[in-house]
């Protein structure tokens, strides 16, 4: 025998109508502190993006430096020992280069070519380098 009599018998839900105001704060208050902190982020991000870019064209310009040294003849003023400055500082306005030879490095007859690029970073300055040996 069945007994549909349902007095007595209380459901989970009975006294839940939606979320209480104090649960509706609590909720968006945990939701701002997570905004906040992924705001928070951003400018470090776009600081480390502008940073590799200027560490990629500093890169890019001293291997274009560096190959065309390597296509110069050993007699050429360019590949004399010694400091020398790229006569187009600054390189697109930013980027300065610079190159050094030395002789006899690191054996006789081999002269050692380095390519130096510098940029800025915020109050700083920053350098790539490339090397490269020729014989000469």
């Amino acid at each position: 025998m069945k007994c549909n009599d349902t007095r007595g018998v209380i459901t989970m839900f009975d006294n839940e109508n939606g979320m209480t105001m104090v649960e509706l704060l609590v909720v968006c208050v945990i939701i701002s502190i997570a905004f906040m902190g992924l705001v928070a982020i951003f400018p470090l991000g776009m600081q480390n993006i502008n940073d590799s870019r200027m560490r990629t064209v500093a890169t890019g310009l001293a291997q274009e430096r560096m190959e065309e040294l390597l296509d110069l003849r050993t007699s050429n003023a360019d590949l004399n020992t010694g400091d020398h400055t790229d006569p187009d500082n600054p390189v697109r306005s930013t980027f300065n280069r610079f190159w050094s030879v030395t002789d006899n490095t690191p054996v006789a007859d081999m002269k050692q070519i380095e390519v130096r690029v510098t940029y800025p970073h915020g109050s700083t300055t920053r350098d790539v380098s490339v090397v490269a040996y020729m014989r000469s």
